[in-house]
């Protein structure tokens, strides 16, 4: 008998949405207690979940729709202020293509992984 009862291989995910919410296709996305807001919708306790991958309109109560995302490294464009010591850091979001390492009224992106140019690499901050 497996000690392990599931596994997952891919990198799609689904997540409830928040009610009253509108996620665009490949959008950040975020859990906000629990429940899935585009930046739009985040505060500073909000953590970076993946990228969606269709438009979900959510007009009923918490939970009643669910959105999908890939949930894996994405490179992000770098605020100026994160550079190569940074790697393993954490990072984020200023705007939706955008992350920084000013934590004050932004959400979290995720671990710096890399730094490629202008490019950040991110590990989303919701394992």
């Amino acid at each position: 008998m497996s000690s392990v009862y599931a596994r997952r291989s891919g990198t799609k995910r689904g997540y409830p949405v928040k009610a009253s919410t509108t996620i665009q296709a490949s959008e950040p996305v975020f859990l906000l207690a629990g429940f899935a807001v585009p930046l739009a919708g985040a505060d500073d306790s909000a953590k970076f979940c993946g990228v969606s991958t269709f438009v979900v309109e959510s007009s009923g109560v918490d939970g009643e729709m669910t959105v999908e995302v890939e949930h894996q490294q994405f490179a992000l464009k770098n605020g100026g202020d994160i550079a190569p010591a940074d790697v393993g850091e954490m990072a984020y979001f200023s705007d939706i293509y955008t992350v920084t390492k000013d934590s004050t009224a932004h959400p979290a992106a995720g671990t710096i992984a890399q730094l490629e140019g202008d490019w950040v690499w991110i590990i989303p901050a919701v394992a």
